[in-house]
């Protein structure tokens, strides 16, 4: 079953960098938010920017974290905190690096007698994120992630 959106039905998303002169460059994208990137010490680069394992695995979160308040806001759920971590692990095979996996851990907190509709959200999570759509059978995945009830009082 087709499901219908309330978004536009296709998106495109730019980006550019221009190379700082070193071991990094300064990423733009389309909206205009600049970024340094740079290549860690450990792999001889200076550090002083986000790597782009580090802005990938972020990425992701942010993927899902819009997704889960994408339907917190819908069914009006009482959110009093969303937190997400993510780890990425990366192998030199003999031949290059590769993500062999991401483990995604978190907390979420939600209003009294929410709970049901906290989990649900969560679960939609990653259901539709569409970054974790894309890549999950090419990279494992795992996911833990608590749903708990605070009283607003």
């Amino acid at each position: 079953m087709r499901l219908k959106t309330k978004y536009p039905e296709f998106s495109q998303y730019r980006s550019q960098t221009d190379w700082d002169g070193a071991t990094g460059a300064t990423a733009k994208t389309g909206e205009g938010h600049s970024l340094k990137l740079d290549t860690p010490k450990t792999y001889q680069g200076h550090g002083n920017g986000v790597c782009p394992d580090e802005l990938f695995t972020t990425a992701v979160l942010g993927c899902l974290n819009d997704t889960f308040l994408d339907f917190q806001r819908r069914f009006e759920m009482d959110l009093i905190s969303l937190h997400l971590e993510a780890v990425t692990d990366v192998k030199f095979d003999g031949q290059g690096y590769m993500i062999t996996g991401i483990k995604v851990t978190g907390e979420v907190v939600v209003g009294q007698d929410e709970l049901d509709v906290g989990k649900r959200c969560a679960e939609l999570m990653t259901e539709y994120c569409h970054l974790y759509r894309t890549i999950k059978d090419c990279i494992p995945f795992e996911f833990d992630i608590s749903v708990r009830e605070e009283s607003s009082d």
